[in-house]
Parts: structure tokens; C-alpha cells; sequence
């Protein structure tokens, strides 16, 4: 990891660099929409971020609901949050990564049969007819009590 960590700084610092770039080629291919788009994107971004503290919660809500782990769901939440960060940054590149992150990819737990219900008991039950009951005497039960 130690030997990656170089070229790992170095992308982080001309992204900004690549994104300012093709920000200027799409605004010479589409002309004023590209302000649109960006201003579109950073709003976007912003509601994105707005909620993001509600959907960690949701999130941490519903795995323990559910039982399960919660990493699965906070991964979901900290993709959107990346991704709003890059929306809100101005440029076609990191739009387009934002874009990438919040498709829904599939996680290999999708493939796994479903968990069984753990709320239903399973038991066996004999149906009794209501003409097979009978009744307690009053005999019978002066004669317990007393």
C-alpha cells in the first residue's frame, strides 16, 4: 500500500486539474449549458449532503431492525456522501465519478438465499370443534375451590 500511496496523492492532485480542464472542453462543445449543468450538479450535491445525516440514521435504523450488519448500509450512505461531495465540486469529471457512485451496484449478499423470518414460531395445533367442549360445572368447581 505504501508503494501506491505516491500516485495516489498525485491523482488527488490533478483531479482538480483534469476536472477545471474538461469543464473547459465541454463548455466549448455545448456552450452556456454547461453552467446549467453545473449549477444543476452542485444543487444536487447539496440536497444530496442535506440528507445525508438522516439517511446514516435510516440506515442504522433499519440494520438493527433487521438484525444485521450494518456495514453493507453504511457503505451505501458513505458512497452518497462522496458522491455529493463531488457534485458539489465544479467539473465534468467528478460528476461523472459521482454519477458512477451513486448507480446501485450489487453486492454478492444479493445473491444469498433469504434469512427466515424469526418472528414466526412454528408449532403444531389440534383444532378442537366447539361441540366437543364442554363446559365446566359448577360442581365441579365448588369442589376444587372449597
Amino acid at each position: 500500500m505504501a508503494r501506491f500511496l505516491p500516485w495516489i496523492i498525485f491523482a488527488l492532485l490533478c483531479l482538480p486539474l483534469a476536472d477545471l480542464l474538461s469543464a473547459f472542453w465541454l463548455a466549448r462543445q455545448i456552450g452556456w449549458w454547461t453552467a446549467l449543468w453545473l449549477i444543476a450538479a452542485a444543487v444536487l450535491g447539496f440536497t444530496i449532503l442535506k440528507n445525508w445525516r438522516a439517511a446514516t440514521a435510516w440506515a442504522v435504523v433499519g440494520s438493527l431492525r433487521d438484525g444485521s450488519a450494518p456495514f453493507r448500509r453504511m457503505f451505501w450512505v458513505a458512497r452518497s456522501l462522496v458522491a455529493a461531495l463531488l457534485l458539489i465540486f465544479p467539473g465534468a469529471l467528478s460528476d461523472l465519478m459521482a454519477l458512477v457512485l451513486l448507480l446501485p451496484w450489487p453486492s454478492p449478499s444479493d445473491n444469498l438465499p433469504p434469512r427466515p423470518n424469526d418472528q414466526v414460531i412454528e408449532g403444531e395445533f389440534v383444532r378442537v370443534e366447539p361441540a366437543q367442549v364442554e363446559p365446566p360445572r359448577l360442581e365441579d368447581s365448588q369442589r376444587h375451590s372449597g
